[in-house]
């Protein structure tokens, strides 16, 4: 299947196209939706041709527009406003294609630029969608991590994973769950009691006070729970984003607070050759 092949593309026009080969056009929701435009080249674009090509497309209109250039197996990226417009090359297609399929799912447009703005800037950082606050030795996870003999095999097995979301991805990977009374859930590896869980939907927020979680943020209550169940982890899951919390306090190398030390894996900005969780036991 090719970059959106589950999306139904719309045929694309390129005012200008610079050498570029139009491939199709994704829509996202609302009134003057996101634009995708997917295009080719033989070989990498420059900055310059990029920004040419999405001004003539975009035109100042009011539609926020990403523009994907597929090539040698990398992605090019443009988007998705301004009058200078970011502008990436050489980057991994999968984890572009995640970031497009998520901002096209955004209920408008207002949205999927809120996720695109946070999202496009980490496209090129050395932990791509990896936020460790405290958890772990940062330097542990940049190069020791990748040299452990499992590496490859935990790759393989995590890459089919990277799309799902939510229940259906804590249940890939290998966890039950047991209701609570409220907005809770009990983990369960085989019989054994792990961790609460939470998982929010798409407006609600980690931190944010919620009246659905008592009026404490999601991460507060799930913290309570966690001790009244005497556990010692939260996971919070949060669309393509998942977050680890140590229920004890001066647990991780950051000695931090429970609502501060947590690791976050955004799934959206894994490389693919790269997607695996950091190593924790919670049994």
């Amino acid at each position: 299947m090719g970059f959106l092949g589950d999306h139904d593309l719309r045929p694309l026009a390129l005012p200008e196209p610079r050498g570029l080969r139009p491939v199709g056009l994704a829509l996202g929701k609302g009134a003057n939706a996101l634009e995708v435009a997917i295009a080719k080249s033989t070989g990498a674009p420059t900055v310059g041709t990029l920004r040419t090509v999405w001004r003539a497309r975009h035109g100042g209109r009011a539609s926020p527009e990403v523009l994907v250039v597929l090539y040698d197996g990398k992605a090019a990226l443009c988007g998705p406003a301004g009058e200078n417009p970011p502008a990436f090359l050489n980057l991994d297609q999968g984890k572009i294609e995640r970031i497009c399929r998520t901002a096209l799912e955004e209920p408008d447009r207002h949205a999927a630029l809120r996720f695109l703005h946070s999202a496009i800037p980490e496209v090129e950082a050395r932990l791509s969608g990896l936020r460790n606050e405290g958890l772990f030795a940062t330097h542990e996870l940049e190069s020791g991590v990748p040299k452990r003999p499992d590496w490859e095999e935990a790759k393989r097995q995590a890459q089919p994973l990277l799309k799902l979301r939510g229940k259906a991805l804590i249940e890939k990977l290998g966890f039950s769950l047991e209701a609570l009374p409220g907005p809770a859930s009990i983990l369960r590896a085989a019989e054994s009691k792990v961790a609460i869980a939470v998982f929010l939907e798409r407006n609600e927020s980690p931190e944010a006070p919620n009246a659905r979680f008592s009026h404490l943020s999601a991460v507060s209550y799930a913290l309570a729970k966690a001790d009244e169940e005497n556990l010692d982890y939260v996971v919070v899951s949060a669309g393509s984003v998942l977050r680890l919390y140590p229920v004890r306090t001066g647990v991780g190398v950051g000695r931090r607070g429970s609502t501060e030390t947590y690791a976050e894996i955004h799934l959206d900005l894994l490389p693919e050759d790269a997607a695996k969780l950091p190593s924790v036991s919670i049994q």
